[in-house]
């Protein structure tokens, strides 16, 4: 760049209520040129504080901002509310090019996702969740870090499909991750488990893994990008995956020295067999989405532009089909898988009057008679507690 020589650009994020100051400045040429970075919130027209209580979403993106610019060469600092710092001098114009385009492309990516206002405590900021045509979708929105889970997260995770869980109006769930290089990457290794414990840790009492077995509506993942770690947990927990040809699966717990909790190691074995679980888990290898869908581990392989439209093809088959029935089968497959073998089936524990519903006899004659199902005819979910 001359000497002189100044750009600036805002961005701004109408729904999130957040604007966003990206400005490089290169006073002279023996001084090195100077990255800032601040915030405003779009209501007040005041910059924005980064600190967590202003908005978990700022906060949680500037914090892994300025790491991100002393990888590309910029000693970043970070006060209350600026981020800034100064360009090595090594740095070429095409490479500080390349900085202002890839920080603006990190904001974009985030938070042109959002449909509320990221300000204050009172909305979601590593998820968006929203509700349609009787489907319930979660995509984490933390792509600048491969939408890897922190404990916020988490915490937002569980209370979104706890919402969908209890909402007799939604038929299944679809769990998805922002932009196109990462599905899930785990949990997020750069929070010190130490320093920021409150960061690392969810502290829901029943968690997001604990909800997708239990909750009554089937539940899709959606893979585009890398699903590693906990991420590949989720994905194999939920009952469908369908990935893109991009798409790449594997565990990293044995590799970073994060321990899987519970049997969750073991149940994927139930999905691709003991030999490919103990592979997968053991060695910490990267499988294609064709080699995924080859051993058990995913249902459906398609080009990107087929992902989406291919969810809702399946989505329309789930909504076909019985809501309850749907229920006691996946509580089955639960069950199976967790060694627990009941007097009764649960669809006689908590449907033992289905044969002879409206619904079943609905459903009966609308096939014989090759006519469209009448779905006012459905029985609601049963109430069962998520433990």
């Amino acid at each position: 760049m001359t000497s002189d020589s100044k750009f600036e650009t805002k961005l701004c994020y109408e729904m999130a209520g957040v604007g966003f100051n990206v400005s490089l400045n290169t006073p002279s040429l023996e001084r090195a040129p100077v990255f800032k970075l601040t915030v405003d919130n779009l209501a007040t027209g005041q910059r924005l504080s980064f600190k967590h209580e202003a908005s978990p979403a700022v906060h949680d993106f500037t914090r892994n901002f300025a790491r991100w610019l002393g990888r590309m060469g910029i000693k970043a600092t970070a006060s209350d509310d600026e981020i800034s710092g100064q360009a090595q001098k090594s740095l070429s114009g095409s490479e500080l090019i390349k900085v202002l385009v890839g920080a603006t492309d990190r904001v974009d990516q985030r938070f042109s996702n959002y449909k509320q206002s990221v300000i204050g405590y009172n909305t979601y900021s590593d998820i968006v969740y929203e509700k349609r045509d009787q489907v319930a979708y979660l995509m984490i929105n933390r792509p600048e870090n491969l939408n890897a889970k922190r404990g916020w997260t988490m915490n937002e995770m569980a209370e979104a499909l706890m919402d969908a869980a209890n909402d007799p109006s939604i038929r299944a769930a679809v769990i998805s991750g922002a932009g196109t290089l990462g599905f899930c990457t785990g949990n997020d290794q750069s929070y010190d488990r130490e320093v920021e414990d409150s960061g690392y840790a969810a502290t829901v009492k029943i968690g997001y893994q604990a909800i997708i077995n239990q909750m009554p509506q089937p539940v899709i993942a959606a893979v585009d990008g890398l699903c590693v770690g906990s991420g590949n947990i989720m994905a194999y927990h939920c009952d469908f995956t369908i990935a893109t040809t991009r798409a790449r699966f594997g565990q990293a717990g044995p590799r970073v020295g994060s321990p899987a909790s519970g049997h969750s190691s073991a149940a994927l074995a139930a999905r691709v067999g003991q030999k490919r679980a103990r592979e997968i888990w053991y060695l910490c290898r990267l499988y294609t989405a064709r080699e995924a869908y080859e051993m058990g581990l995913v249902n459906k392989v398609v080009e990107p532009e087929e992902l989406w439209p291919e969810v809702e093809r399946w989505l329309a088959d789930i909504k076909r089909m019985s809501p309850v029935l749907l229920q006691t089968m996946k509580i089955s497959f639960h069950n199976h898988e967790n060694f627990i073998i009941g007097e009764k089936t649960p669809a006689q524990q908590y449907a033992p009057d289905y044969i002879t519903s409206e619904e079943a006899k609905e459903r009966r004659l609308s096939f014989v008679e090759r006519r469209p199902l009448d779905q006012s005819k459905n029985l609601p979910y049963v109430k069962i507690p998520i433990k």
